[in-house]
Order: structure tokens, then sequence, then C-alpha cells
């Protein structure tokens, strides 16, 4: 019966497609506990000064400025400036 494309490239391609294996179901052919067989590799991640600062609470907060964004928010009156926007993540990646 003919799929319903009719297109003999895509039946052929969907007669021979192989469903990838994971490594539970590799492990569980092989007669290995999955549960083994699962690595984790640790990653190495650094973090910059300022970001420490940030995550204890440390940093310096305008808070004028924040209850000020807070109230045009809450208004409708805040406008994203999606050039400006654009600008500042270039210029953080160093663009």
């Amino acid at each position: 019966m003919k799929g319903i494309t009719g297109n003999p490239a895509l039946e052929a391609y969907q007669r021979f497609a192989v469903k990838p294996v994971s490594s539970a179901q590799q492990a569980q052919g092989a007669g290995v506990d999955p549960a083994s067989t699962t690595s984790t590799k640790a990653a190495k991640v650094s973090i910059s000064a300022e970001a420490r600062e940030l995550a204890a609470g440390n940093a310096p907060v305008n808070t004028q400025k924040v209850e000020s964004l807070r109230a045009a928010i809450v208004d409708g009156s805040f406008q994203v400036n999606p050039t400006l926007v654009a600008q500042r993540m270039l210029d953080g990646v160093g663009a």
C-alpha cells in the first residue's frame, strides 16, 4: 500500500529509516543495568566577580531607577529600543 504522499523517495526513506537507539536501550540489549551506564561529566564553569556579587546580593542597586522602570511598565509607557538592545548585545560579545 502506498503512503499518503505517493512520493517513492519518501516511501523508501520511511521503509529504511532506523530509529536512534538510546544508551539505555543499548545497555539493556547488552544485559547491562542502564543505571550503571549513565555517566555525567562535570562542566567547567567560571563565574565573574561581578556575578558572584550579584548572586550574594552585595551589588549596589539603584532603587529609584528600579521603581521608575516598574512604574513605567505598569502604566504602559515603557518602550524598548531594539537598536540599543542589539548594540549592547554586540558590545557584550566583543563584536
